[in-house]
């Protein structure tokens, strides 16, 4: 039951992810490769607001704020200086390690013994990430079919229909990196908070992650609409999660686990020709 409830609370954190890489990947067109570091600076910047004396929300949303923020700073480099929106991620991934450690001021900082009681408690911990998770999903369900979303929705695939009423595309990009950037950071700040630490890697290998349960979300629940795009990043995060939890009971290691989880996502991407294509540009 443990193990059960524990698939179900890391579906629900790592979704935002999954979340994050279809509003890049997806909406935007913009191939977002800073993840791992904004993860890892949302566990960081919760963590330090935390033990500062804020509470657990007004932590988390400072941990939004700070990933709107990077997203915001990575579209306005490769938009205003005309930077390959793959390297500009890249830099700021770079720039968020030492940032990240500045903040932290280590590179790991234990929360134990400071979390409310009742968060700690597992079942109750999980119906309030399950109620989060849901409730952020059917938050963007809503405003993606607004004519502001729909809108954001054709930056990647349409900037010319923009341009023609009068929308920049750039600015919409921005928007969604941004929106993609708090997701993230979001669920590191859950991360840490479920765990009880933040440390300066705890990013690694988040981005495999989030584009390996999309791809399977949607080969499970497809991409024609709305609603099955968006589908995508639980359902997908929620097969990646079983994946991985059949793998540990098996006695297999962590670092064997993101080994798969590589393979897999390269073999993902060859299943489909054109799947690259549509990713990373």
């Amino acid at each position: 039951m443990h193990q059960v409830l524990s698939i179900v609370e890391l579906t629900c954190i790592l979704s935002f992810v999954s979340l994050a890489a279809i509003f890049t990947f997806r909406f935007a067109g913009f191939p977002d490769l800073s993840v791992d570091g904004v993860f890892a600076l949302g566990a960081v910047i919760f963590a330090k607001l935390y033990l500062a004396g804020w509470n657990i929300p007004a932590a988390i949303a400072g941990a939004v704020a700070g990933g709107l923020l990077i997203g915001a700073v990575t579209a306005t480099i490769a938009n205003r200086l005309r930077i390959n929106p793959l390297l500009a991620s890249v830099l700021i991934l770079t720039v968020l390690y030492s940032l990240n450690l500045r903040v932290l001021g280590r590179a790991n900082l234990p929360i134990y013994g400071v979390l409310d009681s009742a968060f700690a408690k597992t079942g109750i911990r999980s119906i309030i990430l399950l109620l989060l998770a849901s409730g952020s999903w059917l938050v963007a369900l809503l405003f993606f079919k607004t004519e502001i979303g729909t809108a954001l929705r054709s930056t990647g695939t349409s900037p010319e229909f923009l341009t023609v009423v009068a929308r920049n595309p750039a600015f919409y990009r921005l928007l969604l990196v941004s929106l993609a950037g708090g997701s993230v950071a979001a669920s590191g700040a859950l991360l840490a908070l479920k765990f009880g630490f933040a440390d300066v890697s705890l990013g690694t290998g988040t981005i495999i992650i989030g584009i390996a349960a999309l791809i399977i979300g949607e080969k499970v629940c497809g991409r024609d609409s709305l609603l099955p795009q968006l589908l995508a990043a639980p359902v997908g995060m929620l097969f990646y999660e079983l994946a991985v939890g059949l793998a540990y009971s098996l006695g297999i290691s962590s670092t064997d686990v993101k080994l798969g989880t590589g393979i897999i996502t390269i073999a993902l991407l060859a299943l489909s020709r054109d799947e690259r294509y549509r990713l990373f540009n």
